[in-house]
């Protein structure tokens, strides 16, 4: 595979040693040389288009701000953005498609998209979007022809089959909803009234879906797309949802390949939403050709989360359980790669749909640090929801739980208003006192001149996942270690091995004997730095370490 090399720092990897790459104090991290390979495996960034960054003062995130903040997404150490829905709507998030060959107008022109997307792909950032396939918008074209054909009867035209119309209300396992009277008409609609299911058996809409899907990837160059409600392609049934999302990636691949006809292992990055547990999520990676999906049990889905509950087990303050939490969290290696069956894993933290990591780690910052350098540790791609780098809560003890809250603007400096997205045409910015609801951390202008910052810290992480391939995508092997507190372990990838140390405890801990030929390539801590070497190392409280 081709490679690229990026360098952000003249140190080469065999100089870089024990440096304190998680002190506190001013100025900017030490980073190491990246070694991107073009595949699958990636940093992702989600950005919400309307509270991300507002070019032109009119309280709404634009395709313009988006463009201008690349830099900084690139420097974090992301290499590829997924933008939620971006075509035009009749709501604020956009999940309802009026119109899926064309762009919101309130985030600028298709033209501002083109930009987009050719200066990220100049910073070496993939791009995909959103594709919201399972429903349109009841005010989709489609949808108003289709019903106002179906209740004639007139069998003619093709739109009445583009969806699940009946005369009758109740479907056993669907929910269907009445949009018309004398007479009555019903269309299956899983989520919402705005949002009626589409009959994806249609072979005149996999037509038109097939030219969407082409559109978007060789004439406007994106790299592939989410797949919002994957597991309700098909209602209840897994293997009709994860062949249909297999026609997707084959139609995708088919088009990419003609735009990247110079790289013979050219392929789409697809990724579906199947918010449910490890087997349906193992039945989708199984039949769906090379898709990948979404790991919920990384995420902070209830209790049993992989990630938070070893955060919450190394780190109970009145009972802690490092060695417990080190043998819980490498057991999930293997369960997590295993449900993937060869294909890319998608691990994450959260998303627009839960609550944010910060608050779920009660707002204690070495808690959140603590769960993303662990997030960094699996294989895959992984998935970071924007402000989820700076410690935004997003729901305060007023919201209701509603999503909006999740989806605040990004907090970049004091200066700048932050943007609540009230609404379609308007959002209110939230300024003064307002602030400590949605961010008990600082800005992102303040975090990038502290070491110490959450920021840097995930800066860290994406970097050493682009230093060193094994890392990403590597195979795990736990190396025997007399401090059952530390859990050391190997990851290999072709030629690379790297050895990994992370402290679960809240005490500097020692491990020796690592081996005198392997030297430390670099320190990520929540606090202090990694002092020593391959023969013996001292890691600070809940500190990583990574030797080769």
């Amino acid at each position: 595979m081709k490679k690229i090399a990026k360098i952000f720092s003249a140190l080469l990897l065999s100089l870089v040693f024990a440096l304190p790459l998680a002190a506190c104090g001013g100025g900017s991290v030490d980073l190491l040389e990246e070694n991107i390979i073009e595949d699958q495996y990636d940093n992702y960034y989600e950005i919400f288009v309307r509270s991300f960054y507002d070019s032109d003062g009119n309280g709404i995130g634009d395709f313009k701000g988006v463009t201008e903040k690349l830099q900084y997404v690139r420097d974090m150490g992301y290499t590829g953005i997924w933008l939620m829905p971006i075509n035009p709507t009749g709501s604020y998030h956009g999940y309802d498609v009026t119109d899926y060959k064309d762009v919101n107008p309130y985030y600028g022109t298709m033209e501002d998209f083109d930009e987009l997307v050719e200066r990220a792909h100049s910073l070496g950032i993939k791009i995909i979007i959103d594709l919201v396939l399972n429903h349109s918008s009841n005010n989709h074209q489609w949808f108003k022809d289709g019903l106002a054909a179906y209740r004639v009867g007139d069998t003619t035209s093709k739109y009445a089959n583009y969806y699940n119309f009946s005369t009758i209300k109740d479907h056993p396992g669907k929910t269907y909803r009445q949009y018309s009277r004398n007479p009555d008409v019903y269309a299956e609609a899983q989520f919402d009234q705005a949002m009626p299911d589409l009959n994806l058996d249609c072979k005149d809409l996999r037509a038109d879906l097939k030219d969407i899907i082409e559109f978007w990837i060789k004439t406007e160059k994106v790299d592939g797309f989410r797949l919002d409600a994957a597991l309700h392609f098909y209602e209840g049934d897994n293997k009709k949802s994860a062949e249909f999302t297999k026609w997707v990636k084959q139609t995708a691949d088919a088009a990419y390949k003609t735009v990247h006809s110079e790289d013979p292992n050219a392929e789409s990055f697809i990724v579906g939403e199947v918010w449910s547990g490890e087997s349906d999520i193992s039945d989708f990676f199984e039949g769906s050709g090379g898709a990948s999906f979404f790991d919920f049990q990384v995420a902070q889905n209830g209790a049993s989360s992989y990630v938070v509950s070893t955060v919450n087990s190394a780190m109970h303050r009145l009972d802690p359980k490092p060695a417990s939490a080190a043998s819980s969290y490498f057991s999930s290696f293997a369960t997590v790669s295993d449900k993937a069956h060869g294909c890319v894993p998608t691990p994450f933290l959260g998303n627009h749909d839960v609550g944010r990591i910060a608050g779920t780690m009660t707002r204690d910052e070495n808690k959140i640090k603590f769960a993303y350098g662990l997030l960094s540790l699996y294989s895959g791609s992984n998935f970071t929801y924007y402000g989820d780098e700076i410690g935004a809560i997003g729901r305060s003890s007023s919201s209701g739980g509603a999503d909006e809250y999740v989806r605040v603007g990004m907090y970049w400096s004091d200066k700048i208003p932050v943007m609540y997205p009230q609404s379609l045409k308007t959002a209110t910015k939230i300024q003064g006192d307002a602030l400590s609801n949605y961010y008990v951390f600082p800005s992102v202008e303040k975090q990038l001149k502290d070491k110490g910052s959450i920021l840097n810290y995930y800066k860290l992480c994406n970097n050493a996942r682009n230093a060193f391939p094994a890392l990403m995508r590597g195979t795990p092997e736990r190396v025997a270690n007399a401090n059952e507190n530390v859990l050391v372990f190997t990851k290999t990838y072709k030629e690379e091995t790297i050895t990994i140390a992370v402290n679960f405890s809240n005490k500097t801990e020692t491990v020796t004997d690592l081996g005198s030929a392997l030297t430390l390539k670099q320190g990520i801590c929540v606090s202090g730095s990694v002092k020593g070497d391959g023969t013996s190392l001292k890691i600070p409280a809940y500190g990583i370490a990574i030797l080769a």
